[in-house]
């Protein structure tokens, strides 16, 4: 899961005292500790306030002994600073010039949306580049955001191409699945991705010609008309709520007119 403005999105879970169902327990614990930092305190008293905002959510089958480790291990590391104190808070990330047209050079529509999503990906982790991921699960959600469906074979082979060629670097650990990527920050910023989700489909939408972004879903559409904003799919919703809409107004219309 990739938070542009942690701070914002953490401080907003807090104040609903709601939290979302795909956000990860364990990314929500940092998230807590990150947000209730103070280099006046230590890591045991960090620890307890986590327990007690989580305890305010009433989570339903949520068991404090299972989380222990959890949270004071993230505390712990804080004051540390084996992991970033901070939250981060970012509008966007940018996509250079430079490597935007060496996305560009690549050979089919594949490989660019994994490379323009390695791009993402590596300059929002901030670790000079790498793209770190523990196994074949972290991979298949980088294709995932890239919105391609690859089996894992396919995957390790479009992977292994980037690396023959040069495009990619891997990690000489053999724990672990990390790839590095050359960021380039020369020229301009090209593109700025605001929301952290389909990043393939946002590269074929704004740079195929002839194709844009469905402005619900995000998919990507082939432009065939001058006002394709939707796909199959969500026109078809839309017409629904049109059609709920114009019955609404009908409605109301006649019962003015009986009254």
């Amino acid at each position: 899961m990739y938070i542009l403005n942690e701070k914002d999105y953490i401080r907003n879970i807090l104040a609903s005292k709601t939290k979302p169902a795909d956000l990860p327990m364990g990314y929500f614990i940092t998230l807590i500790a990150k947000y209730y930092y103070s280099d006046a305190s230590d890591a045991e008293t960090l620890s307890n306030i986590v327990k007690e905002k989580i305890l305010e959510f009433q989570l339903d089958h949520y068991q404090e002994y299972k989380y222990h480790h959890k949270t004071v291990s993230v505390c712990q590391a804080l004051f540390e600073r084996t992991i970033p104190i901070r939250l981060k808070e970012r509008n966007y990330i940018p996509i250079y010039e430079n490597e935007l047209n060496f996305i560009h050079s690549l050979p089919n529509d594949k490989s660019k949306k994994i490379m323009f999503t390695l791009f993402a990906v590596a300059r929002y982790m901030e670790c000079d580049g790498w793209v770190n991921k523990k196994d074949s699960k972290g991979i298949a959600e980088i294709f995932k955001l890239a919105n391609v469906t690859a089996t894992s074979r396919e995957r390790n082979k479009l992977l292994h191409s980037f690396y023959l060629n040069g495009y990619i670097s891997f990690s000489k650990m053999v724990d672990n699945l990390n790839i590095k990527i050359s960021l380039d920050s020369s020229g301009e910023i090209i593109y700025k991705i605001k929301e952290f989700r389909n990043i393939g489909n946002q590269y074929i939408g704004n740079f195929k010609k002839g194709y844009r972004q469905c402005v619900i879903c995000g998919k990507s559409i082939k432009v065939t008309g001058t006002n394709n904003q939707y796909c199959k799919k969500c026109v078809k919703e839309k017409q629904l709520e049109w059609q709920r809409e114009s019955m609404k107004k009908l409605r109301e219309t006649k019962r003015c007119e009986v009254s």
